[in-house]
């Protein structure tokens, strides 16, 4: 029997040799700083995203442990005759964590998503029409009002969800 072999290579990417093809041809038509469309938004986002996050996950943690739910569970975890560090106190449990985890991890994605979609749309600008991070904003709200900014939030949601191991972001 032959053996078939088979890449998964996007369309056209052939034509351009693969990766490195791909990075020549941009270096080539666009120069060496095409590489780097969209990092500015990106930069920009990651301290809200980190302070919302953390905010939210606090907020969340704070007001479960001052809860009668929570005042309750520490109250049975010392009358279970276990001597609880200051760590242990502000234990929230597996399922707990992971939910509040996902909560801040949707709210950040929510809070962010802006300068994601204005970063996908600065990679996918061509030379001839490369507008600044500031100017693709002012575009996309022309177009579409203040909700093209949010345009695939839902699924963006979905994989934040379903990607928060342990209220970690």
């Amino acid at each position: 029997m032959a053996h078939i072999r088979t890449k998964l290579v996007a369309p056209g990417g052939e034509a351009l040799g693969g990766v490195i093809g791909a990075f020549q041809y941009m270096i080539r038509t666009e120069g060496f700083f095409s590489l780097y469309k969209g990092l500015v938004p990106s930069i920009i986002s990651m301290a809200p995203s980190g302070a919302v996050f953390y905010g939210v996950y606090d907020i969340l943690k704070s007001a479960y442990l001052h809860s009668p739910e929570g005042k309750k569970r520490i109250q049975n975890m010392h009358k279970e005759g276990q001597e609880l560090s200051a760590f242990d106190q502000l234990e929230l449990g597996p399922v707990r964590t992971l939910l509040n985890g996902a909560i801040a991890g949707a709210c950040a994605e929510a809070a962010t998503y802006p300068f994601e979609v204005v970063r996908r749309r600065l990679q996918l600008q061509v030379q001839a029409t490369k507008l600044s991070s500031f100017a693709t904003f002012v575009k996309i709200v022309e177009q579409g009002g203040i909700p093209a900014l949010y345009a695939g939030l839902v699924p963006s949601l979905l994989q934040v969800l379903n990607s928060q191991p342990l209220g970690m972001h």
